[in-house]
């Protein structure tokens, strides 16, 4: 079976290695390793600071709480993954769901204008499938005009760029994820970069219970055990050396594809906009009303052994809980169910061969 997403480590024994040290040192947190992953991660980045924590949504709860967002509200795109709205509900405000660009899978400065209010702490930008959201400088600047806060989920853009400039620098924060399917994993975990001195002193206090300097005897802020252990930050620091390779790999892989399928009747793939350099964390193509999905993914996986997925499909507001507490409905974000209801995510990572991408190109064309 060509699976859709799988984590890569090309250099096992390094791993092995740096565990058996952590193991035998007893310091499994806070340790050199935690340390080394973040001053590596920030300076591949070129931010001035990153703060390892346990997930990204911890990451976007984190930098969402210092913003105080009681009786607040927080403008979020519809098609994301639930955790991103979630986080603005338990840093204590409200998701304002937005709808994406036209011909785009992200945020635009027009939709973003619209939603903003008297009420509005933050927008959070969204890089659906590791393309930095084009329209992200000039959120910023409308951000700035405004007062308030633009903060990037990068959970799929690590390595992305616009303009030359990597994703998670242009707002107060980026919030990553290292998830198991993500370009780059932990296991599970997530990092907070920004070029904050007061962000970066209150996520380093809020993922330790609150504490101050001076450790748990003493507690200055609302927190959690958010942190990273030391396991999971030496197998980052083996990820982020390999960082390079899972890109490169990652846009061959979507070269390929579009060289194949670009110009095939019944399909389109997603455009990039100029100046950008996707992570590519998906590869989603959209499909024509005359596709049926759900006939092209069992007919992928039982005739040509082939995952196929459809990212964020529901959208947000088409999910229960967020039907029953703020009442959305079907139609409420036409664009965006016009869209993702269309869209399917062809496999890619970095044990994708040559011989996967043919037998996946097989697939969609046998779809027709």
């Amino acid at each position: 079976m060509v699976q859709v997403a799988r984590p890569y480590f090309r250099d096992r024994e390094e791993i092995l290695a740096r565990i058996a040290k952590i193991l035998e040192s007893g310091r499994l947190m806070n340790g050199e390793n935690t340390a080394a992953f973040e001053e590596a991660f920030a300076r591949t980045c070129g931010a001035r600071h990153a703060v390892s924590v346990n997930s990204c949504t911890t990451a976007l709860e984190i930098t969402l709480r210092s913003l105080d967002l009681r009786g607040g509200e927080v403008i979020v795109p519809v098609n994301t993954f639930i955790a991103t709205p979630n986080s603005v509900i338990f840093a204590g405000g409200k998701p304002v769901l937005a709808e994406v660009k036209e011909g785009s899978y992200n945020l635009g400065i027009d939709e973003v204008q619209e939603k903003i209010g008297p009420a509005t702490r933050a927008v959070i930008a969204v890089h659906i499938a590791g393309i930095v959201c084009e329209d992200i400088l000039a959120i910023r600047r409308l951000c700035d005009d405004a007062g308030i806060a633009l903060i990037e989920d990068c959970a799929h853009a690590v390595g992305a760029t616009l303009g030359g400039r990597m994703a998670g620098t242009f707002g107060l924060a980026g919030c990553f994820s290292f998830y198991p399917t993500k370009v780059m994993t932990t296991g599970t975990g997530g990092m907070i970069l920004t070029g904050s001195d007061d962000l970066d002193a209150f996520a380093r206090s809020a993922r330790l219970h609150g504490a101050s300097g001076k450790g748990t005897s003493e507690i200055v802020n609302v927190g959690n055990d958010w942190f990273m252990d030391e396991i999971r930050a030496a197998i980052g620091l083996q990820q982020l050396g390999d960082l390079e390779f899972q890109l490169r790999r990652r846009r061959e892989v979507a070269k390929a594809y579009g060289d194949l399928l670009g110009e095939l009747d019944g399909f389109s793939c997603f455009p990039i906009p100029r100046g950008s350099v996707p992570a590519y964390y998906k590869f989603p193509i959209q499909a024509g009303e005359t596709i049926h999905l759900p006939s092209l993914k069992q007919r992928a996986s039982e005739k040509f052994q082939l995952e196929l997925e459809s990212v964020y499909w529901p959208t947000c507001h088409l999910q229960p809980y967020y039907r029953r507490r703020f009442g959305f409905r079907e139609g409420d974000f036409p664009a965006s169910e016009a869209i993702l209801s269309r869209q399917v995510c062809l496999p890619i990572h970095g044990l994708i061969s040559d011989e996967d991408i043919h037998q996946v190109a097989a697939a969609i064309r046998g779809s027709l």
